[in-house]
């Protein structure tokens, strides 16, 4: 039975080890349908709340799932809706009823995500999408201003998010494409408002410096995330209001800055043929008027001095940088060479001093997703995260033969606290240096960070 399936895999808490459990059902259709249903954002049933039924019979699940069809089609709606999902859950076993529900809600409750999923499964559920960038080549941006003018954009620094707007309802998705779940912010009531469509952006806080709110952000999506599970969450509120601020005030910072717009259709079969011109354009028109949705900073450039004017103004103003992008540019799950990065970067060797296990109660719980590392003088300390499913697997399985190594990390450059500590912008893991065995000190940090230049 499905329920028993589920059980098996959430009663261990090894990833590897579940996907192995799931491995031995890979001929069960009803199973793949079952995961299709709970894990596609592309079918949704309009129904937010469950409820308890009161008794139970034995129709089959697999005519029972059927049944869900008109809900998706919104073929039947409102109280209609709650009363054929009641005979639908009342039609079932109580196990069959619980897969259903899980169903319903778009939770398996299993600790697996799309992608561990699709790793057992290939393909089965649509794979989310996400259009980057090429990092920074004057010749690339050269050849792109030859072809006529282009845009250049601030490179926001937030926390990325897809907002997949669908039938009155709103959905904000990571890059992976899992839930990003908030306490209903200000941002989520304008966002109802808007007709069906995905935009694409990132979640930042007004008065609060970048480096911060994603920090702050990130704590309240884990807050919400607990708060759906029915857990407590009155210590992290306690924490998040002892560190930052109010938990109401921050919810009510949170704004979007958006940078694309796709048809349903678009995101999730992650082709798109319309120019970037005409998806600013309509964006542009659909956030127009609203308080906490905004459109990213863009100008209209013609050669690169007018380019690196804009960067460096952003820089100036403690921005990351900018982004340089073709007007006739098309939406591709890819980092096109029609779209360009203009950020600093250096390297930098740093000691490994310890590991961060991932956040409670998401998929990456129990596996290492960052690192914290030091000059070799201790004078600058960081974090660099950023780390492949790979990668996390197999720091988690070395912790003690990686202690002390050097590791190698990407960053935007250096940073100072208001006390004067020392860490980095943007660190991102890169690889262990087997050839070396001594850190950068904090002044050749200082250095390597001045000599950078783009």
């Amino acid at each position: 039975m499905i329920k028993q399936i589920f059980d098996e895999i959430a009663n261990e808490s090894s990833t590897n080890e579940k996907k192995k459990i799931l491995s031995k059902y890979k001929d069960n259709e009803l199973l793949k349908r079952v995961l299709y249903l709970a894990k596609s954002n592309r079918v949704k049933f309009y129904i937010k709340q469950l409820f308890e039924t009161a008794w139970h019979s034995n129709t089959p699940l697999d005519s029972a799932i059927e049944k869900l069809t008109p809900l998706s089609t919104r073929e039947i709606t409102g109280h209609d809706a709650i009363l054929h999902l009641k005979n639908v859950l009342e039609s079932v076993s109580r196990d069959d009823a619980y897969v259903i529900e899980r169903i319903i809600s778009k939770d398996l409750k299993i600790g697996m995500g799309r992608s561990e999923i699709n790793k057992v499964f290939p393909d089965l559920i649509e794979k989310t999408g996400y259009m980057g960038c090429k990092p920074y080549s004057k010749d690339l941006i050269t050849k792109l201003l030859s072809k006529g003018p282009a845009y250049s954009q601030e490179k926001m620094d937030g926390r990325f998010i897809n907002i997949v707007i669908q039938g009155g309802e709103v959905l904000n998705e990571s890059r992976q494409g899992e839930p990003t779940i908030l306490d209903d912010p200000p941002f989520m009531f304008e966002l109802k408002n808007i007709k069906d469509c995905v935009i694409n952006g990132e979640l930042t806080m007004a008065g609060i410096p970048r480096y911060e709110s994603n920090g702050i952000i990130s704590s309240l999506i884990t807050i919400a995330t607990k708060m759906s599970e029915g857990k407590d969450v009155t210590k992290d509120v306690e924490k998040l209001e002892k560190k930052h601020l109010p938990y109401g005030e921050a919810l009510d910072r949170i704004r979007v800055t958006a940078w694309d717009i796709l048809t349903l259709d678009e995101y999730f079969s992650r082709k798109c043929n319309r120019p970037y011109s005409e998806r600013l354009t309509e964006l542009n028109e659909t956030l127009n008027g609203y308080e906490t949705l905004s459109i990213v900073e863009t100008r209209i450039v013609t050669t690169i001095e007018e380019v690196m004017e804009h960067f460096t103004e952003v820089v100036s103003r403690d921005g990351e940088g900018t982004v340089v992008k073709s007007m006739d540019g098309v939406w591709k799950d890819t980092k096109p060479s029609y779209q360009i990065k203009v950020k600093k970067e250096i390297n930098l060797d740093l000691k490994i001093t310890g590991f961060n296990y991932g956040t409670k109660g998401t998929k990456n719980e129990f596996l290492i997703s960052s690192v914290n590392v030091e000059s070799s003088d201790g004078l600058l300390k960081t974090s660099p995260a950023g780390l492949s499913e790979d990668e996390m697997e197999y720091v988690t399985n070395n912790q003690e033969l990686l202690m002390g190594k050097i590791l190698e990390i990407k960053c935007s450059g250096l940073s100072q606290d208001s006390e004067g500590n020392y860490s980095t912008l943007h660190p991102v893991y890169k690889h262990v240096r087997d050839d070396k065995t001594e850190a950068n000190s904090l002044a050749e940090c200082i250095e390597i960070d001045k000599a950078s230049t783009l």
